[in-house]
């Protein structure tokens, strides 16, 4: 008993200064986290008109067929050999100067992504039934494909000087990628702006109403996607989760949910006891329906924890050897503040963009860094 206490005592002075300074660290951070919600929520992007339905049985479907070699099944985009070549390229201007032939190339299959307004990129439908679910270890789709289909249709447009058509179907792209309420899928909508913002920047008499993201919205865009997690963590202060979550826009609320989920699941057999009120309230978030796909409800339903087998390929066992060999209740709490301290998200992209604002934006030095005109 002597030792076990010993063991306790040990844990929480070797990880638990990490803890500490992660609760402080989200707790300085939450104001400025509202407030960068605010700001990038206020970008027209956000509020364009949109319909409500699911994009994900068609283009799962589509993406599966076209990133697969040739055969029998026909999906709209599959595209030429030598233009998947684009994706290979060394300079990521290769597809704005390159002599391109895309005569042949059909977009109609964009016009039919604007009926929807997100997308179940891993349906529950598609998780093996009994077996643990790992979202790091789930089969995407192959998202790059959309990123080279956005690049030929504002290419496409610009040779047919109707660019603005073809802006609207890069954003909707966009947006259905934000909303798989995955990480991954955020930074491919920001890979597609960037595309939008590129292209743009190219232009000597771009159309006067067509408006990209700016650099400073995508960087603000792309630091709240990043730290949302933090303030959904089971580490973070139950009061400061709840008051980020409730931040209106809540432009990073499912992205941190399902990140957060995902990390609280795989920890729920140790942790459950020691933070329990989080665990309440971050199950509360997870089902109160502001997200429309399916990834909470198969996380926390089906989701990988730490007593769980290997779930994917190469997958490791993360837990302490001692929790391995000997997993005894007394010692969860110990491995949990180990492993939880471990895996913090902190919220460092919001620390760095706050250095990058000036204390009077419009005539301090750098200011033009900072609102994206370089």
């Amino acid at each position: 008993m002597l030792a076990l206490a010993a063991f306790h005592v040990w844990s929480q002075r070797q990880y638990g200064p990490a803890i500490g300074q992660f609760r402080a660290d989200v707790t300085a951070h939450v104001e400025f986290f509202c407030e960068q919600q605010a700001l990038v929520g206020a970008e027209p992007w956000f509020h364009e008109p949109r319909g409500s339905g699911d994009a994900g049985p068609l283009l799962n479907e589509w993406l599966r067929v076209a990133s697969g070699p040739p055969g029998l099944e026909e999906s709209p985009l599959r595209l030429p050999a030598h233009l998947l070549l684009l994706q290979k390229a060394e300079s990521m201007e290769d597809w704005i100067t390159s002599d391109l032939d895309l005569s042949s190339l059909d977009f109609g299959w964009m016009r039919q992504m604007h009926a929807f307004d997100h997308w179940n990129a891993i349906p529950r439908a598609s998780i093996a039934p009994g077996k643990p679910f790992d979202l790091l270890y789930a089969s995407f789709p192959e998202f790059s494909l959309l990123v080279l289909w956005s690049k030929l249709r504002l290419r496409h447009a610009i040779e047919q000087g109707t660019p603005l058509e073809a802006v609207r179907d890069v954003r909707q792209l966009a947006w259905l990628a934000y909303r798989t309420d995955t990480l991954v899928g955020g930074m491919v909508a920001l890979s597609l702006l960037t595309v939008e913002h590129r292209l743009h920047a190219t232009l000597e008499n771009p159309p006067p109403d067509w408006r990209p993201m700016s650099l400073e919205q995508q960087r603000r865009f792309k630091a709240v996607l990043w730290s949302a997690a933090a303030f959904s963590s089971i580490a973070s202060p139950v009061e400061v989760s709840e008051k980020a979550r409730a931040c209106e826009p809540a432009i990073g609320r499912c992205i941190g949910l399902v990140e957060a989920a995902l990390r609280g699941r795989y920890l729920e057999p140790y942790a459950k006891g020691t933070h329990r009120q989080a665990y309440l309230e971050l199950k509360t978030a997870s089902a109160a329906g502001h997200c429309p796909t399916q990834l909470l409800a198969s996380i926390w339903e089906q989701g990988f924890t730490v007593m769980d087998d290997d779930a994917g390929p190469g997958a490791g066992d993360e837990r302490p050897l001692a929790a391995r060999l000997i997993p005894t209740s007394a010692l969860r709490g110990p491995f949990a503040l180990q492993i939880l301290a471990s895996s913090l998200t902190t919220p460092d992209p919001l620390r760095e963009l706050k250095a990058l604002a000036p204390p009077d934006k419009g005539n301090a030095p750098g200011a033009d860094i900072y609102d994206g005109r370089r």
